[in-house]
């Protein structure tokens, strides 16, 4: 990827995952954090991808992994830990 490049990884509660990577989407930090709010908010994301538009509502998400970690990724984030199983 380049250094504008960006992904997320969907983790589903049945063990299945799905990766998506895409350009940098916000310059401003201000609107990244914004958008944030109205996926948490509709407790979805929706996603252009490959000429169609995917849906994916939370209800069967165990958790998403975004990266590369934004700078400012807002309030109450724990930073610098480990995922372990």
């Amino acid at each position: 990827m380049t250094e504008l490049s960006r992904g997320l990884r969907i983790h589903f509660v049945d063990g299945s995952t799905l990766v998506v990577s895409f350009p940098k989407q916000k310059d401003n930090e201000i609107a990244a954090e914004l958008a944030r709010e109205a996926i948490l908010k509709e407790r979805m994301i929706a996603i252009e991808a490959d000429g169609c538009l995917h849906y994916v509502p939370f209800d069967n998400v165990k958790y998403i992994s975004v990266y590369p970690a934004p700078e400012k990724p807002g309030k109450h984030v724990i930073r610098g830990a480990t995922l372990r199983d």
